[in-house]
């Protein structure tokens, strides 16, 4: 399969399609384990790896369109549209890029998120520090 850097420039569709050959997959490694048909058995291993990638790249994404999303110049700029987003893993800035379009496909807002902001753990420390700002910088163009 593909190394973390293919799968994430794969679109969304595309991930969901391979997430479900993995899937697939697995189930018959498994299904030949244990019939005792399975001749490499670090296959399984290594689908269940490729299996947690894709999900965890589906799920960042999730997580960068929220965080841009809840950015208040972004909100107020998308919510009176139907938009859909693109998004994509810039490695020199070490950050998500989310680009908000309307329905037409014209750009309405641009993000560029840092998933990668230490968290607060506990209540205590959220009230201490408070969120991290997650959004590096944006633009609203439309």
């Amino acid at each position: 399969m593909a190394h973390i850097v293919e799968i994430r420039e794969m679109s969304d569709d595309q991930l969901q399609e391979q997430l479900e050959i993995a899937r697939e997959e697995l189930f018959n490694l498994r299904f030949q384990k244990a019939s005792a048909r399975l001749e490499d058995t670090s296959r399984v291993r290594q689908v269940r790896r490729e299996i947690a990638q894709m999900k965890e790249v589906l799920h960042k994404r999730r997580l960068a369109v929220d965080a841009a999303a809840s950015q208040p110049e972004i909100a107020e700029a998308i919510s009176d549209e139907n938009w859909q987003t693109q998004t994509r893993y810039i490695y020199e800035d070490a950050a998500w890029e989310v680009v908000f379009l309307d329905g037409s496909g014209s750009e309405i807002a641009t993000a560029m998120v840092n998933l990668n902001q230490k968290r607060p753990r506990n209540k205590k420390q959220y009230e201490r520090k408070g969120s991290p700002q997650l959004v590096k910088s944006f633009e609203v163009t439309g």
